[in-house]
């Protein structure tokens, strides 16, 4: 089930969003809120300048997704047939014996934010992972500031497991660790 993923790249649909494979030809939309350089003030490193999105686009698509470590969809916006953000999935742990579970990330344009684009992303994603890929647990971490990331995360069915101190370093942070607050989901939540 986990593999099969990883050789066709798997297509959601939802009630207004495509979620699919990023392509090279989405790279205006991406450049687009990928500018918007205070909204990701919470992500780790997120590419901001045009050549540099080109380039881990291509990574996110080839040797990112090709070492079945990481998958990334594009979050189109039917209506419009516009990017406006994505989702992530990633450092899988586990075994089909202790059960498999990977870590969630997403980022939405500012433009969008707030009309649930998020946690119609993440839950239909969360299901997937839960469902298709047999996965036990999806988790999340952010940072406690970040506000509308655990509101979009709870609306998706995440709950709130605790305060992670000292947990992460961000390359955007310089040398300090971030505090993050751990959220998941599991079969059961669905």
């Amino acid at each position: 089930m986990y593999d099969s993923v990883f050789e066709v790249f798997p297509i959601i649909d939802t009630k207004r969003l495509l979620l699919r494979q990023l392509s090279e030809t989405d790279i205006e939309d991406v450049y687009e809120y990928a500018k918007e350089r205070e909204y990701f003030s919470y992500t780790d490193g997120f590419p901001h300048e045009y050549e540099e999105l080109k380039a881990v686009i291509n990574i996110w698509n080839n040797e990112a997704y090709n070492s079945k470590q990481f998958i990334r969809w594009a979050i189109e916006l039917k209506e419009e047939k516009k990017v406006i953000g994505g989702i992530y999935l990633f450092s899988p742990h586990g075994s089909n014996v202790s059960g498999k579970r990977m870590d969630i990330g997403i980022e939405i344009s500012a433009i969008y934010s707030n009309k649930g684009y998020a946690s119609e992303a993440i839950r239909a994603i969360s299901k997937f992972e839960l469902k298709e890929m047999g996965l036990v647990r999806v988790q999340a971490q952010i940072v406690p500031e970040n506000i509308a990331s655990i509101r979009a995360f709870e609306k998706a069915g995440f709950k709130r497991e605790g305060i992670l101190r000292n947990y992460l370093h961000y390359v955007n942070n310089g040398d300090k660790l971030m505090t993050m607050v751990m959220m998941s989901v599991i079969q059961d939540d669905l």
